[in-house]
Order: structure tokens, then C-alpha cells, then sequence
């Protein structure tokens, strides 16, 4: 069984998907269609413009969709195969699922984008990935009255790997904290709000608004959740889905678990860096792991198979 990750915020980078229309007519015309819904090309985005929120998704959501339609060219997915998208990459395995169509899911992401920044301006906050600590030493701090309601343990990545979102102020009086109970790294993520938190709920209203004019219709190929690592079934009421998703956190440890002890041996990452390649590498080590973000690559995920 082959599993197909799509990658989340914060490995996206100047230019990301222009090799790919080079040589992909799927990618140049996934590119054509982000173009005219979106109002901007997000090839000719800048480093600066691909800092925000508003702009990086759905540059992020574009490429990955680009990648699946350029992977289709050559390759006919097995009946086993699974999807499943980091936070963000879960948007770009709604049109792998065939749940929703490429015009409304981008629509979807970009208004999501406007919330979340809109969100972020109003509560100044941020995320680190804590290395080092395991969760119930994470939970112990979390517990102190000065985080609560400011923190929050949002991503589990991997085993001692956990990513904090919160407020500004308190995250960074948190992530010291962490270091002094032995925590070896802590790294800041490239984005600007407090995702997957309260804080986000706001936002959250205003996508089921958003999301409740859409069409969504019964998945094609199986979809998993980063919610709480279950398969998304057809009764999936997914305006309100998608509005906790915004607010909760992303089990990707349990997740990846879950979808290896139904039978996927292989992994394949879809979009910008190589973050979730190497998530799977720390979680199932025995696993075949590859990623791509461009056609080269992707003839090497098709070699491997």
C-alpha cells in the first residue's frame, strides 16, 4: 500500500513549481487555473510575499496539486492507495480524494489564508518545534497558570518532537522554559499566527460560513485525519471538520501509525522540502520513504514503485 503525503506550511520557497511547468502540461494547466481564481501566478511570488500567510498557502496548495496531476500523467494509483496532508497538506488531498474540484478548493484555501492572517494580526502569536522533551514533560509546563489559555501543544510530529503555538509573549516565555527542563533544540516555524489553536476561533466560524456554499462530494481513494488519525468516511460533515481542523491540533505521530497498521509500507511526500519524508523516517523506520517536488523526482517515486 502506498501512502501520499501532502506537505503543510513552512517549506515553501521563491519560484517553487517552475521546473515543473517546464516540462508537466498538467502542472502548466493547474498553474492556469490557480492563476485566474486566485488573481496572481504563484510561480512569480517572493520570498517576502511567501512569508505570509495570505500568499504561501495557497502557493503551497497549487504546487502540491500540480505534483498529483503531473504523478497522474505516468501512474495509475493501486485501489490501497491512502492520502493523507500535513495541517495545510490536508487541504491539497481533498482534490486527490476527489472530495472537492480544483476552483472551489482553491477558493477554500484562500479564504482560509485571509482568516488565519486576519486572525494572526488580531492575536500576535507563533509556533516552535520543542526537540528533545518528551509530551508529558510538555504537559507539565503547559500546566503552569502563566500558559494556560496562551500555549498550546499543537503538532506531534514525531517522538519527541512536539511543535507550541500561542500567544507571542507567553510562547516565548514557554519555549525558554522548555530549553531549561532539557529540551535540546527549539526552532521557530516560518509562519506568523498561532495555528491549530483557540485563537484561531474566529476564523474557524467564518470558514463554515465559507465552506457551507461549497459542493463536497464522497472520497475516491481513502483520506485520514490529523484530528484524531481516523479514516474520513462519507458522512464527514466537512465545513465543520475543516473549522476544527483550524482549532486542533495535528496528530501526526498516531496518524502515520494508524495508516501503516492498515498496510502502507510506502510513503511518498508530495510538495515543498522534504519535512514529512523525514517525520516518516523518525516514526516508522522500516518504511519506503521518498518525496518530490518537481518531474525528475516524480519519475523516481514511479521507478521505485
Amino acid at each position: 500500500m502506498i501512502a501520499i503525503l501532502f506537505s503543510g506550511q513552512g517549506s515553501q520557497y521563491q519560484h517553487m513549481g517552475y521546473s515543473l511547468c517546464q516540462e508537466s502540461e498538467a502542472a502548466t494547466s493547474v498553474y492556469a487555473t490557480a492563476t485566474r481564481i486566485l488573481g496572481y501566478n504563484p510561480i512569480q511570488l517572493d520570498d517576502g510575499q511567501l512569508k505570509q500567510t495570505v500568499f504561501a498557502q495557497p502557493a503551497i496548495v497549487t504546487l502540491s496539486l500540480a505534483l498529483w496531476h503531473t504523478l497522474l500523467e505516468g501512474w495509475m494509483p493501486p485501489e490501497s492507495t491512502v492520502l493523507a496532508g500535513f495541517s495545510l497538506g490536508e487541504y491539497s488531498a481533498l482534490i486527490a480524494a476527489g472530495i472537492l474540484q480544483a476552483d472551489d478548493l482553491l477558493r477554500l484555501v484562500q479564504k482560509r489564508a485571509v482568516l488565519m492572517q486576519e486572525a494572526a494580526e488580531e492575536n500576535p502569536g507563533g509556533m516552535a518545534a520543542v526537540i528533545g522533551l518528551s509530551e508529558a514533560v510538555i504537559s507539565g509546563i503547559l500546566a503552569e497558570r502563566k500558559f494556560h489559555d496562551q500555549v498550546y501543544a499543537v503538532n506531534f510530529n514525531a517522538p519527541g518532537q512536539i511543535v507550541l503555538s500561542g500567544r507571542r509573549t507567553a510562547l516565548e516565555q514557554c519555549l525558554q522554559v522548555c530549553q531549561d527542563a532539557g529540551a535540546r533544540r527549539v526552532v521557530p516555524l516560518a509562519v506568523n499566527g498561532a495555528f491549530h489553536t483557540p485563537l484561531m476561533g474566529k476564523a474557524a466560524e467564518k470558514l463554515v460560513r465559507f465552506a457551507s456554499e461549497l459542493s463536497f462530494a464522497p472520497a475516491q481513494l481513502p483520506l485520514y485525519s490529523n484530528t484524531d488519525a481516523t479514516r474520513l468516511d462519507g458522512q464527514t460533515d466537512w465545513p465543520a471538520y475543516l473549522a476544527r481542523h483550524l482549532c486542533g491540533p495535528v496528530r501526526w505521530t498516531d496518524e502515520l501509525g494508524k495508516i501503516a497498521s492498515d498496510g502502507a509500507t510506502a510513503f511518498w511526500e508530495l510538495g515543498p522540502g522534504k519535512v514529512l519524508a523525514g517525520l516518516v523516517r523518525k516514526i516508522l523506520p522500516d518504511a519506503k520513504v521518498a518525496s518530490a517536488a518537481d518531474v525528475s523526482q516524480l519519475k523516481a517515486l514511479l521507478a521505485r514503485e
